[in-house]
């Protein structure tokens, strides 16, 4: 990143089972979490400007990102806009028009890909974005998105909500400060269903170091919280 005071704060927030799953095999996404951990999630979500996920959290999901009573109400306290801002990254556009995150809720949505993406994908995502930004010729450039996020829309605080594909991108690039993971007591299995984190995964020099700052227990259900160490 060519500026480093541009770089908002990065926290990642997921929620995985027993054995590290974030899905199951048939693809429901992290639906296996109890109510405390759907609470958690909109009250992390108070805290920031923006919210970041990959192309694949929007098929299986299909998030609004949308707030309303008093989540909406604690943002506005916090100084922040009643709507994060909404954000998806797709290396080649495959974000279907009809998300709904693109449905009109005062905050703007924004698409970042690359060179990859279609002619015509990128004119569709046109109409329906409130900005596309090429990223990157083949892959997505990380570094670059968190910056026009700061400089452009004026991020202070990112949330990452995955997948396991962009939280491995996020650490590479050593972007993401901060991690809230909730441990469902459920085992889901299968060599090939989702992880936390993806990608071609880390050499044992290059591992990424945690440092546990809070933990409570909530049923049988535990709610950790971590920063990443320098």
């Amino acid at each position: 990143m060519s500026n480093q005071s541009h770089k908002p704060h990065v926290f990642l927030n997921m929620a995985m089972s027993l054995d590290g799953k974030i899905s199951t095999r048939d693809g429901t996404g992290p639906r296996f979490t109890g109510s405390a951990d759907k609470v958690r999630l909109r009250e992390i979500r108070t805290r920031a400007d923006a919210i970041l996920v990959g192309a694949g959290t929007i098929f299986a999901d299909d998030p609004t990102f949308t707030e309303d009573g008093i989540y909406k109400d604690e943002r506005v306290k916090r100084g922040l806009s009643p709507q994060p801002i909404k954000v998806v990254v797709s290396g080649t556009g495959s974000v279907p028009e009809s998300a709904l995150m693109f449905q009109p809720n005062g905050a703007p949505a924004l698409v970042f890909t690359t060179k990859r993406i279609p002619a015509n994908r990128l004119k569709i995502l046109d109409s329906v974005a409130d900005d596309v930004h090429i990223v990157g010729d083949e892959a997505v450039d990380f570094p670059q998105i968190v910056e026009i996020l700061a400089r452009t829309y004026g991020v202070k605080n990112l949330l990452i909500e995955g997948g396991g594909q962009v939280n491995f991108a996020m650490f590479r690039e050593h972007l993401i400060d901060e991690i809230y993971l909730t441990l469902s007591p459920r085992i889901i299995g299968g060599r090939d269903v989702p992880t936390p984190v993806g990608g071609a995964g880390f050499n044992f020099i290059d591992l990424i170091e945690l440092e546990l700052l809070d933990h409570h227990v909530v049923g049988s259900e535990i709610f950790l919280h971590y920063r990443v160490c320098s």
